[in-house]
C-alpha cells in the first residue's frame, strides 16, 4: 500500500483522533515548557529536566504530526507503527516523571504548579495515544494501513430495453 500513497496534504488527518491527539500533545508540551521556564531559580532542582522533557516531546511530536499530515511517513522505510509505539511509551514515562518533579517542587512558585498540571495532562494524553498505538500494533495494523483515506466510487448502470414487435 505504501507504493500507492502519494505525498500531499491529508485533510482527514487534521480531524482524526490521532491528529487531534498530536495537536493537544504539542499544545500541552509547549504550555508546560513555558510554565516550567518562568521561575528560573528552580533549574538546578529539577526545572531543567522538566524543560528538557517538554521541549523534546514537543519537537518530536510536531515532527511526527507533520510527517503524518503530509503523508511523508508512509513513504519512509521501517516499522513506523512500532517506532511510534516505543516513542510514545517512553515519553509517557518521561512526562510522568517530569510531572512528579513539578508536583514535588510546586511549593516554591505558582508557575511550577501550572507546569505540574500541564505535564500531568500531557502524560494522560500521551498514555491514551500509546494505548491506541498499542491496540493497532497488537491487531497487526501499522502506520501504513491506518492512513486516513477518502475514496469516491462512481457506478453507472445501463439497462437494455428490448422492444417487442407484433
Amino acid at each position: 500500500m505504501s507504493s500507492e500513497v502519494t505525498v500531499g496534504f491529508d485533510r482527514g488527518y487534521v480531524k482524526s483522533m490521532r491528529g487531534i491527539l498530536k495537536v493537544s500533545e504539542c499544545v500541552l508540551d509547549m504550555v508546560g515548557f513555558i510554565c516550567a521556564s518562568v521561575w528560573i531559580y528552580w533549574t538546578h532542582a529539577g526545572g531543567a529536566w522538566v524543560q528538557f522533557v517538554t521541549i523534546s516531546a514537543f519537537i518530536t511530536t510536531l515532527i511526527l504530526y507533520i510527517l503524518h499530515l503530509f503523508r511523508i511517513i508512509y513513504k519512509l522505510p521501517g516499522p513506523w507503527g512500532l517506532i511510534q509505539l516505543i516513542y510514545y511509551g517512553i515519553y509517557s514515562l518521561l512526562m510522568l516523571i517530569a510531572a512528579i518533579v513539578c508536583a514535588v517542587r510546586a511549593v516554591h512558585h505558582s508557575s511550577i504548579v501550572a507546569a505540574a498540571i500541564f505535564t500531568f495532562l500531557a502524560t494522560a494524553v500521551y498514555v491514551v495515544d500509546t494505548f491506541l498505538l498499542f491496540r493497532d500494533w497488537q491487531s497487526g495494523s501499522s502506520t501504513t494501513t491506518t492512513m486516513t483515506e477518502t475514496r469516491t466510487t462512481t457506478t453507472t448502470e445501463t439497462y437494455d430495453e428490448k422492444k417487442t414487435t407484433y
